[in-house]
Order: structure tokens, then C-alpha cells, then sequence
């Protein structure tokens, strides 16, 4: 089994201090295996606990301070190709699929962001 967790729009310092306490205890190394962060987490502190933790999968989002973050990726997982953007990337390009998952022989998963 593959433990990823999804996040994005921390908006740390900007809008919240840290990570909330609780939600920061629960995060333990080796227990999630990938992060995919869809941009903002603004400052590298931030990216750098995350890379303690697991594999460390971010695109930029407009509040980002290291511009080094691509737009979009794609990547691979076991079965699975997974594509992330920020959701400023959907708007401006006019499209509602935020996350899609492919590959699996008899089904297509997707997840929509509205």
C-alpha cells in the first residue's frame, strides 16, 4: 500500500504560522510515502520539513517564493500516472480537471475540483 497525502495553498507565514499542531503530529517519517503539494507553500521552510517526511512531488502556485517549481507534472506511481497543477493553472487555461489518475485496465479515476 502507497500513503500519499494532498495539500496545497499553505500560505505559510502569509496566512497561518505552521502547519496546525495536530494535523503536524500526525505526520510521521516513512508513514506516507509521497507528498503532492499543489503550490503555495510559500516559503522554503516549509518544503524542507516536507522533504523529511516522504518523496516531495510541488508546482508552483501564484504566492510562491522559489519560481523554480514547474506549472504542472506528471508523474508515475505504481500504476498509476498522476498529473498535478495549481488550481490558478485550471482557470487560466479554462478547465475543470484538477487531478487525474490513470492506468488501471478496467477504470479511469478522476478527481474534479469545483
Amino acid at each position: 500500500m502507497v500513503l500519499v497525502l494532498a495539500l496545497g495553498d499553505l500560505h505559510i507565514p502569509h496566512r497561518a504560522a505552521d502547519l496546525p499542531p495536530k494535523f503536524k503530529s500526525m505526520l510521521v517519517p516513512e508513514m506516507i510515502q509521497h507528498v503532492f503539494c499543489t503550490g503555495n507553500l510559500c516559503i522554503k521552510e516549509v518544503q524542507d520539513y516536507l522533504k523529511t517526511l516522504c518523496d516531495l512531488h510541488i508546482i508552483r502556485g501564484e504566492y510562491d517564493e522559489d519560481t523554480r517549481y514547474p506549472e504542472t507534472k506528471t508523474l508515475t506511481i505504481r500504476q498509476f500516472k498522476l498529473g498535478l497543477c495549481h488550481a490558478m493553472a485550471i482557470r487560466q487555461r479554462s478547465c475543470s480537471l484538477f487531478l487525474k489518475l490513470l492506468k488501471d485496465a478496467r477504470r479511469i479515476y478522476s478527481f474534479m475540483h469545483l
